[in-house]
């Protein structure tokens, strides 16, 4: 597999500077987005992923900071009460959310960051930033996704078949994002998230103005 960093295959003009690309990358509970996102920043090291903060426990081999940052419930409320969530939503009882000032500032500095989000947090992401890019991450199938949600060992059958629910009403709204990639395995997921990348920093609203300064070179 190519281990160049992507970002840098997209041609530059000197002097034009864009802003940061948001990739929100949704899909059932079960369905492999963390996994698939480290696989992707293995091949495009430069690209920048968005830290989640959750109120749920860590799972067994999970770091703080790293895969999600933890805290109580009241302290994402008072978060939520500050402003500085930008998009969050209530999993399983769980609070899930993505800090406002790490992600403003990435992108204000022209750094690319991939998120991994809710259903319904994508599609907030999605209101404020038009130019967000949008990817649903579908598993081969149910029976798939069930052995994958079994596989894990921390929930009890009833939660598992509570995520089962929820991704059967989540896979129902995949016509709304941008694209949709099955993930059938984590390599050729990535590799065909890579190449999404590639095609949305060449669109023309992203490089928009770029032509007149070629003109006057």
């Amino acid at each position: 597999m190519d281990s160049e960093d992507g970002l840098q295959l997209v041609q530059s003009v000197p002097g034009f500077k864009t802003r940061g690309m948001l990739i929100c990358v949704s899909g059932p509970s079960g369905v492999g987005k963390g996994t698939v996102i480290a696989q992707l920043k293995e091949i495009m090291p430069g690209l920048a992923h968005s830290v989640s903060l959750t109120t749920r426990s860590p799972r067994p081999g999970e770091v703080d900071g790293k895969d999600y940052y933890f805290c109580t419930k009241e302290r994402f409320e008072e978060l939520l009460e500050e402003d500085a969530i930008l998009e969050h939503d209530i999993y399983v009882g769980n609070y899930y959310g993505t800090p406002r000032q790490a992600i403003e500032e990435k992108v204000s500095e022209g750094q690319d960051v991939i998120m991994d989000v809710t259903v319904p947090g994508s599609l907030a992401i999605l209101y404020k930033y038009e130019q967000a890019c949008s990817i649903f991450l579908l598993p081969p199938s149910l029976s798939v996704l069930r052995e994958r949600l079994e596989k894990r060992g921390t929930e009890t059958s009833d939660i598992v078949n509570s995520r089962l629910l929820k991704a059967v009403d989540e896979v129902e709204m995949a016509s709304k994002f941008d694209y949709i990639v099955i993930n059938q395995d984590k390599r050729k997921a990535a590799e065909e998230i890579r190449h999404i990348i590639y095609a949305e920093k060449l669109r023309q609203a992203r490089r928009s103005g770029i032509e007149q300064m070629i003109l006057k070179r």
